[in-house]
């Protein structure tokens, strides 16, 4: 117990006090009985574990020989601790609890005679240091884009080009001589294509985010498919100087999602224990999912991770229109059942997956009784065509089966207000996890905002997408 944590406690009769300097990602407990007496825990960040608040537990059982609901309870740490300990604290039906939230480091004093724990901010010089530069490390066999790509990240003092590679044998020396943050990759060059470059170098020995270079033509889009399947995140189109100020938002935007990118995701696989699962899916269901970065490798693990009879299933992917065919393909070779990119007037039926063409929007529409997709090219909505809000809220105002949304990584948040509206109906919704997310920015709003019932890893979520289409919740009015 001593090992683990401090523990430092005086009773009221005893008299006495503690004081302890709290540092971000430490945390101080009092459980208080009244005001007669009172015990107080310091843990270190390291300590922070169920395991910790077991012995916690027992020893605050053994001190006041009373059930937790004559106790109360105050705890003081950043809001980031507070949350992670909240699920160890609702386990035990205290008889209230609150938390004190304190992002910087703070002198906490305890004092058991008054029952009272007093915090005090620790004045301290404020040090400011110039922000890390993310270097980006350009590799193109055209000068033309080189330079152009040079010129973008200039206009951001967020970036720093730390090196430009012409050839494919000058990158690994570059990686060790500069140590990218993220890398621009070409996918036509001499020596070795970029794809090539990727899975026999760059993502084997040096887990570096690359964000493909291509030119979008329907040839190269198996090729950047590729990319994404061996390690990279996402895939640019090559610029014309004409373009610079057009395109610029943009390319920064994907480099900066990309170097933050979580590039030590994990599988996770971990089989859901339910006495309801089942091994087929409720084919009298319907199944929507949206995504962005890294979601075309997610909806590849969900699709093959899939029963061999589906329920029909609309996704919204942001992609470029011709990599959406390319992508659908793939799917569909990889798939038992029919996965095709969606034109208008498809029939939403069992056993087929229709993916939102590139550049046009998607949605529900029923005619004579039967259910089809309607491909458009209205507007925009946050930004993206297609948008995976812009499927949600319309299927939100015409719900006429069973449903199951899942919104998966990416950057933004693009689907989670329409989740939100798809789960006050009594839809299903799932969103994927952070440790499991390339990006975790759609997932993230989606949980933040109270629209995700559930939050799997990617390695569940097929799993979890079967149960629920045997598990109907009924639509409120």
């Amino acid at each position: 117990m001593k090992k683990m944590i401090s523990l430092k406690s005086q009773s009221k009769k005893e008299g006495g006090e503690f004081l302890t300097t709290l540092f971000p990602g430490d945390v101080f407990i009092s459980f208080h009985m009244g005001e007669m007496d009172c015990l107080g825990v310091y843990l270190k960040k390291a300590d922070v574990t169920s395991a910790s608040f077991d012995k916690i537990f027992a020893t605050v059982t053994e001190y006041f020989r009373c059930d937790f609901s004559k106790l109360d309870i105050k705890a003081i740490a950043k809001s980031k601790v507070l949350t992670e300990i909240s699920t160890f604290i609702e386990k035990r039906k205290f008889q209230s609890v609150k938390k004190i939230d304190r992002e910087m480091s703070v002198d906490v004093c305890f004092l058991p005679v008054l029952g009272k724990v007093r915090v005090a901010i620790i004045e301290q010089p404020v040090q400011v240091s110039a922000p890390k530069k993310i270097k980006v490390m350009v590799v193109d066999d055209s000068k033309t884009i080189r330079n152009i790509l040079a010129k973008i990240f200039s206009t951001d003092e967020e970036f720093i080009v730390c090196a430009m590679a012409e050839k494919p044998s000058d990158v690994e020396a570059l990686i060790n001589q500069h140590r990218p943050d993220v890398i621009t990759l070409d996918i036509h060059m001499p020596e070795m294509d970029g794809v090539t470059l990727l899975k026999t170098i760059i993502a084997p020995k040096y887990h570096i985010p690359v964000v493909m270079i291509s030119s979008i033509s329907m040839a190269e889009g198996p090729m950047v498919l590729d990319a994404l399947e061996n390690g990279a995140v996402d895939y640019i189109q090559k610029p014309e100087m004409s373009e610079i100020a057009s395109v610029t938002p943009m390319i920064l935007e994907k480099v900066k999602t990309a170097a933050l990118s979580n590039m030590n995701k994990k599988p996770k696989r971990e089989r859901i224990q339910y006495a309801q699962t089942r091994e087929t899916c409720n084919l009298d269901s319907l199944i929507v999912l949206g995504s962005s970065t890294g979601g075309t490798e997610a909806i590849r693990d969900i699709l093959t991770a899939m029963p061999a009879q589906i329920p029909p299933m609309l996704i919204v992917q942001h992609i470029p229109a011709v990599f959406s065919l390319a992508f659908a393909k793939r799917m569909n070779d990889l798939c038992p059942f029919e996965v095709k990119e969606a034109a208008d007037g498809d029939e939403v039926k069992i056993n087929r997956v229709l993916i939102a063409p590139g550049g046009f929007q998607m949605k529900l529409v029923q005619k004579a009784g039967k259910t089809f997709v309607e491909i458009n090219q209205d507007e925009p909505v946050n930004r993206f065509r297609p948008s995976v809000d812009y499927m949600f809220l319309a299927l939100a105002k015409n719900l006429y089966t069973h449903t199951v949304a899942i919104i998966l990584t990416g950057m933004g948040k693009d689907g989670a207000k329409g989740m939100l509206a798809l789960r006050n109906q009594g839809v299903r919704t799932i969103a994927q996890d952070e440790e499991t997310s390339v990006v975790f920015g759609m997932p993230k709003e989606a949980i933040h905002i109270g629209a995700a019932e559930f939050v799997e890893p990617l390695g569940n979520i097929a799993e979890r997408i079967t149960l629920l289409t045997n598990q109907k919740k009924k639509i409120s009015a």
